[in-house]
């Protein structure tokens, strides 16, 4: 479908983190990983692992993995050295305000530590399920009083499947609605980034095409039309639905449903407008720029 939207303004929304971000992102899960010792295995999540991080990102989540310690609520077994989630979580807090680098920068949130430097960092305390050391792992939830299980590594799998499926432009289109999603929603908790995620890998593959402008109005008018808040939508890693009370709100997502439709009929003018002033307009306006 030929169009007018300059590829320049495509790919300011598609953009990744810079090379400068990316490596400030390492050098600070190296340091972290240097920090917690040889008694913890540390790797990345989220948005940063997944290649899914918008242009800004200032965030990392850094999964530290207690080594010799496994779920006896998931397994059923009984610990040989005892130790509860809480033990566990101080042990990370402590080592981590044992550096300089850190000191007095940490505090404590639901499931994770969370390190306040200019490069934020959510550690999140972890143990092992499985003898092989897969995925799941147990995570814990404060506020929810209870272990979680968690697979990092097969969302990661999943994802790197769903772009090669969709000739690489899987990725640049959930940093597309996620910044999308910033720009409409920047001081509300409407439609998280884990959620978006979700839900573009949820729509099928044939939407994705090589112009990401048109992949953009296909993906929308999908979700657009084929979901409701009754809808069933399954993480990433498809071990659970993500359109309820407990995780993406139904009432959140019908607030993010409503505007994206807006937005989509804009991005569809914009495809269709046949001066670059008017398919510029449009376009930017569907981003609320």
């Amino acid at each position: 479908m030929a169009h007018l939207i300059l590829e320049a303004d495509i790919s300011r929304y598609s953009a990744a983190p810079a090379p400068t971000t990316v490596d400030a992102a390492v050098s600070l899960h190296n340091n972290i990983r240097d920090t917690l010792g040889s008694g913890y295995e540390t790797f990345l999540q989220g948005s940063y692992k997944n290649d899914t991080g918008i242009v800004d990102i200032n965030d990392v989540d850094i999964v530290a993995l207690r080594k010799q310690t496994t779920s006896t609520h998931f397994t059923g077994t009984v610990a040989r050295y005892p130790i509860t989630w809480d033990e566990i979580f101080q042990e990370i807090q402590s080592k981590l305000e044992g550096s300089y680098h850190y000191r007095g920068k940490t505090e404590r949130s639901d499931k994770c530590i969370t390190v306040n430097t200019n490069f934020k960092a959510d550690v999140v305390p972890a143990i092992f399920i499985s003898s092989d050391g897969l995925d799941p792992i147990s995570i814990y939830s404060f506020r929810g009083l209870s272990e979680r299980k968690n697979f990092p590594r097969v969302h990661y799998y999943n994802n790197i499947q769903k772009h090669a499926r969709t000739s690489k432009v899987y990725k640049s289109l959930v940093r597309m609605f996620k910044r999308w999603t910033k720009n409409w929603f920047p001081h509300k908790k409407i439609a998280p980034s884990f959620y978006i995620e979700c839900l573009i890998y949820n729509v099928p593959d044939e939407n994705f095409v090589s112009d990401r402008a048109v992949s953009l109005s296909l993906i929308g008018n999908y979700i657009i039309n084929n979901y409701t808040r009754n809808s069933i939508i399954m993480s990433v890693a498809n071990d659970k639905d993500i359109l309820t009370n407990q995780e993406w709100n139904p009432d959140n997502f019908e607030v993010f449903q409503t505007q994206l439709k807006a937005s989509v009929s804009k991005i569809d003018r914009a495809l269709k407008a046949t001066s670059l002033v008017e398919a510029r307009r449009l376009w930017l306006e569907a981003f609320n720029e």
